[in-house]
């Protein structure tokens, strides 16, 4: 079992996959990606096995890493959350659109509500709400209708 800044990093994997298990640093196959900067800093083969190696090597993984939180150049697990809470506490602080949403509990980036609403329940108003600002009317038991006028 590998352990890196109290992440458990699977074994069957290679390291420049695994080490996407820490939240905060990326994978994407790109020269830049973060596990890929951090593996080129320790001069580790990003295709090796991470059941493969040896303990100065996860040593040099984790000192690249610390490395680099110490620069401000990479925000992994509680550093990163305390980050995107601290932006989004300003965004509503600002008052723009972004923290007005934020606010409301609703979708920020543009995605579409109009159907799919199951990780933000966002639709309180009529389902076209940005030319609707009625809210959607609801039946309820035992009222009686207004007579009609006129």
């Amino acid at each position: 079992m590998i352990r890196i800044r109290g992440v458990v990093i699977p074994e069957s994997k290679p390291i420049w996959v695994s080490l996407s298990y820490i939240r905060g640093i990326g994978k994407k196959c790109r020269p830049k990606s973060m596990s890929n900067v951090i593996l080129k800093g320790a001069k580790i083969d990003p295709l090796t096995l991470a059941k493969n190696l040896d303990d100065e090597q996860i040593w040099l993984i984790h000192q690249e890493i610390n490395k680099l939180v110490d620069a401000k150049k990479l925000y992994i697990e509680d550093n990163l959350e305390q980050k995107i809470k601290k932006n989004i506490q300003e965004k509503i602080n600002i008052g723009n659109r972004q923290g007005n949403l934020h606010s409301m509990g609703k979708k920020v980036n543009g995605q579409a509500t109009r159907h799919n609403n199951r990780n933000r329940p966002s639709n309180i108003y009529h389902s076209a709400w940005p030319f609707c600002a009625t809210k959607k009317r609801e039946t309820v038991a035992n009222k009686k209708k207004a007579p009609k006028q006129g």
